[in-house]
C-alpha cells in the first residue's frame, strides 16, 4: 500500500465565498446561535462570520459573536470526533483545523485514515474508467478496421487507393492492439485497487464500521 500523506488545509484557504453564505430572511432573522452551531459541526474556520457579516451587510445587519461562537463551541464537540474525522477523510473533505488540541490528535488520526480509504477508492473508480475508455477505443478501430477492410474489396479501387486503404488499415489496427493492451494495464492496476479497498475496509471495520 502507498502512503497518503496527511495534508490539513487551513482555515484560511477552505471555502471561497463565491456566493453569499446567508440569504437576507435568514440574516434578518438573526438565529446567530444556530448559525454558529451549523458551521460548528460542519468543522467551518471561525472566520466564516465574517464571510456571514459580508452577506449580513446588505440588509444591515450586524451577526452578533457571543451566542454565535458559543453554539460553534457546541456544533465542534460533534464533528471533532474520530469517526467525523474518518468520514471527513473518506469522502476527500478539506480540513480547516478547527478542533481544539484536546481532541485534535484523535481526529487527526481518524482523518488520515479516511483519506487512505479515499485514496484506494479514487485509484479503483480511475483505473474503471481507464478500463471502459481503453474498451472503447479498442471496439471503435475494430468498426473502423472493418469499414476499411469492406471498401478494400471494391473492385474499382486502383493501386495508389488500395496502398492509402491498406496504411489505414494497418494503423487502425495497431491502435486497436494499443487499446487492448491499456485495456490489461487498467485491469491490473483494477485489481490492485480492489484488493486495497477491501484490505483497508476489513482494517478499518472494527473501528470504522463499513461505508
Amino acid at each position: 500500500m502507498r502512503p497518503f500523506l496527511l495534508i490539513p488545509v487551513l482555515a484560511g484557504g477552505l471555502l471561497l465565498a463565491s456566493c453569499a453564505t446567508m440569504s437576507q430572511e435568514a440574516c434578518l432573522q438573526g438565529d446567530w446561535a444556530g448559525v454558529g452551531f451549523k458551521d460548528g459541526e460542519a468543522g467551518r474556520p471561525q472566520s466564516r462570520l465574517d464571510e456571514h457579516a459580508k452577506a449580513c451587510s446588505k440588509a444591515g445587519v450586524v451577526p452578533d459573536a457571543r451566542p454565535y461562537f458559543a453554539a460553534r463551541d457546541q456544533g465542534l464537540k460533534l464533528y471533532c470526533t474520530p469517526q467525523r474525522g474518518f468520514q471527513e477523510g473518506r469522502l476527500g473533505n478539506a480540513y480547516a483545523g478547527v478542533c481544539p488540541e484536546r481532541v485534535a490528535g484523535r481526529f487527526l488520526a481518524a482523518y488520515a485514515d479516511g483519506q487512505l480509504v479515499h485514496a484506494a477508492v479514487s485509484r479503483l473508480s480511475q483505473a474503471e474508467s481507464d478500463r471502459d475508455s481503453a474498451d472503447n477505443r479498442a471496439e471503435k478501430r475494430d468498426r473502423e478496421a472493418s469499414g476499411v477492410e469492406d471498401e478494400l474489396k471494391n473492385p474499382a479501387l486502383n493501386a495508389e487507393q488500395k496502398h492509402e486503404l491498406r496504411d489505414r488499415l494497418n494503423r487502425l489496427r495497431s491502435e486497436r492492439r494499443a487499446a487492448v493492451e491499456d485495456g490489461r494495464r487498467a485491469d491490473w492496476a483494477k485489481r490492485d485497487a480492489e484488493r486495497e479497498v477491501d484490505d483497508l475496509e476489513h482494517r478499518f471495520r472494527p473501528t470504522y464500521g463499513g461505508w
